[in-house]
């Protein structure tokens, strides 16, 4: 089978799943999330010179599909080289939602995670697989080797993002200047503060082991069918994550 024909049997495959698993972007911590009712909102997508918005599925030609593919929500804001699926600059905007209480105690934009690198040394080429919801978006593309996926959600705090790679890889994840690693939990879970305290999160590992951390990054080998997703707000404390201030 061509090439073109292997990445287009594999995306076709992993849209069947993204289909099915849609409705439960749930991201790492289904009940978490479905628990913020109320305070999320729908993505728009750029790719190229078009953007996408609403309850949409396509597929998208890989010479349309540029560089970078931008995310942008009310409550999150990210950016993805088309290439690797590296995510950049993940950003926290600290908008008001429909629930004072469910808002984190954010002024402005402040950016969690300036890199999540998927280490699989391939070129993802193929055609883009884009979905999108009233409240959550999955990227999905391939390469000679690898496929990747991207599951987020535009929500004021909750289960809100994970990456999954097929098959396993290693995955970087570099946090912003605001935020620090700390301990990790006896489920796994890698806890993040930031720096004044304001609320906690964390790495949530599936099928995922940490390899090794720093306060600033940390290392994580991804198996195939596994991910490490992104818990934020009064469920990381739930999950055994509290904020500190880190001097």
């Amino acid at each position: 089978m061509s090439k073109q024909g292997r990445t287009t049997s594999r995306l076709l495959t992993a849209g069947v799943v993204a289909a099915l698993s849609l409705g439960a972007v749930a991201l790492t911590e289904t009940t978490a999330t479905a628990a913020k009712a109320g305070t999320c909102e729908g993505f728009t997508v750029t790719v190229g010179a078009r953007s996408f918005t609403g309850n949409q599925r396509v597929t998208i030609p890989a010479a349309q599909v540029g560089q970078s593919i931008n995310v942008t929500g009310r409550y999150v804001t990210f950016s993805v080289v088309a290439s690797t699926f590296e995510t950049r600059d993940y950003t926290l905007t600290g908008a008001d939602s429909p629930r004072p209480d469910k808002d984190l105690p954010l002024d402005g934009p402040s950016v969690v995670f300036t890199s999540k690198l998927p280490q699989h040394g391939d070129v993802l080429d193929g055609n883009l697989s884009l979905r999108l919801s009233n409240e959550g978006v999955v990227l999905e593309r391939a390469g000679v080797r690898q496929d990747m996926k991207i599951q987020a959600k535009d929500c004021a705090q909750g289960g809100l993002f994970q990456m999954e790679p097929e098959p396993g890889v290693v995955e970087t994840n570099t946090l912003g200047p605001d935020y620090r690693y700390l301990q990790q939990t006896p489920e796994g879970r890698l806890c993040i503060t930031h720096v004044d305290g304001l609320f906690s999160a964390y790495d949530s590992p599936e099928l995922a082991t940490l390899l090794t951390n720093t306060p600033t990054q940390a290392d994580w080998q991804v198996q195939a069918g596994g991910r490490v997703g992104f818990v934020v707000g009064e469920d990381a404390v739930e999950g055994g994550c509290s904020p500190q201030v880190i001097p």
